[in-house]
C-alpha cells in the first residue's frame, strides 16, 4: 500500500517542484533595440508574456522563437518575460533596460511639409490610419528563414534614433536608417515576406510594405518607383523598388524602417540578432 502511495504522489511532487523551479535568465536591452528569443517547448499550447502582454511565438516541433523589444521612448523600466504552460512557468526572462544615446542632426526640408495644411494634415491623417489597419493585420507566422540583411550597401547618411531640428525649428526623431543613394537605385527586400503596401504617402513619398510575420514589418520610403505590387511574394534580395526622392526629403537617398509589435525599432539591430538565429 505505502508502495503505491509514493507511486501515484511522486509524479505530482515532481510537477509541482519542476513549476517552483523554472528556468531563469537575465538579458539586457535598450531603448529602440529588439532581441530574437529561442525556447524549448513541451507542446505548441505554451505561451509567452511579456509586461502582461502575450508576444505571438513561431512554434515548430519542441522549439519556439519570439522577439522582445524595447521602444525607443523607453523609461526604462526592467520586466519579466514569463514562457507559460498554463499557469505554469516555464522559462523567466529578466530584462534589465540599459540607457542609449542618440546623435543630434539640423536639416532644411520644404516648409510645406513641417507647417501642414489643413488638406495635407487631413491626407496624412487618413493615411496613418490606413497603415495602423496594416500593422495590426500581419501574418501568424515567420516568412523567412534566413537573417535579415541591409537594403543597400552604400554609405549610412542617418543612423537610426537621431534626433532631428526640421528648419531650426520643429524637433523629432528619425526612426529607420538612410541610405545614399541616386534617383533610379535598385532596392532590394532585406528579408522574405508578403507586400502588404505599395503606394504614395505624404511623408515617405513612395513607399513600399513588407510583412515578415509576427508583427515584423520592413518599410522602404522616397522611393521614385516600386516594383511591385501589394499582395505580392518576394524573396530576401528581390528588387523592390528604385530610390528616389520623393515625400519629405532633403534629397535622394533610401528610408529604411524596421517596426516589431508597433513600433519602430533599429534595423541592424535586428540584422545582428537574426543572425545569431539563423547561421548561414
Amino acid at each position: 500500500m505505502k508502495y503505491t502511495i509514493l507511486t501515484l504522489l511522486f509524479p505530482a511532487l515532481l510537477s509541482c517542484a519542476m513549476a517552483k523551479n523554472p528556468v531563469q535568465k537575465e538579458l539586457s536591452i535598450r531603448p529602440g533595440e529588439v532581441r530574437f528569443l529561442e525556447f524549448n517547448i513541451p507542446h505548441d499550447k505554451v505561451r509567452l508574456f511579456c509586461r502582461d502582454q502575450e508576444v505571438k511565438l513561431q512554434k515548430s516541433g519542441k522549439k519556439g522563437q519570439a522577439v522582445v523589444i524595447e521602444s525607443y521612448f523607453s523609461e526604462l523600466k526592467p520586466f519579466t518575460c514569463y514562457l507559460k504552460d498554463n499557469d505554469q512557468n516555464l522559462e523567466e526572462l529578466f530584462f534589465k533596460v540599459e540607457n542609449r544615446e542618440y546623435k543630434a542632426e539640423q536639416l532644411r526640408v520644404n516648409p510645406k511639409r513641417i507647417k501642414l495644411s489643413p488638406k495635407d494634415q487631413k491626407r496624412a491623417n487618413e493615411e496613418q490610419l490606413v497603415l495602423n489597419k496594416i500593422y495590426a493585420s500581419s501574418l501568424n507566422t515567420f516568412q523567412f528563414k534566413t537573417a535579415f540583411k541591409e537594403p543597400m550597401e552604400s554609405h549610412v547618411t542617418s543612423l537610426y534614433g537621431t534626433r532631428r531640428v526640421y528648419n531650426k525649428k520643429k524637433k523629432g526623431q528619425h526612426l529607420g536608417i538612410d541610405f545614399r543613394a541616386a534617383i533610379g537605385d535598385k532596392v532590394p527586400s532585406t528579408n522574405a515576406g508578403k507586400v502588404v503596401f505599395a503606394g504614395d504617402l505624404f511623408y515617405t513619398g513612395w513607399t513600399v510594405i513588407i510583412d515578415h510575420g509576427l508583427d515584423i514589418f520592413s518599410v522602404y520610403g522616397h522611393l521614385s518607383k516600386p516594383m511591385v505590387e501589394a499582395g505580392e511574394m518576394v524573396e530576401r534580395g528581390q528588387i523592390i523598388g528604385l530610390s528616389g526622392n520623393t515625400g519629405r526629403t532633403s534629397g535622394p537617398h533610401l528610408h529604411w524602417g524596421v517596426k516589431v509589435q508597433g513600433q519602430y525599432i533599429d534595423g541592424f539591430v535586428l540584422i545582428e540578432e537574426t543572425k545569431k538565429a539563423f547561421k548561414e
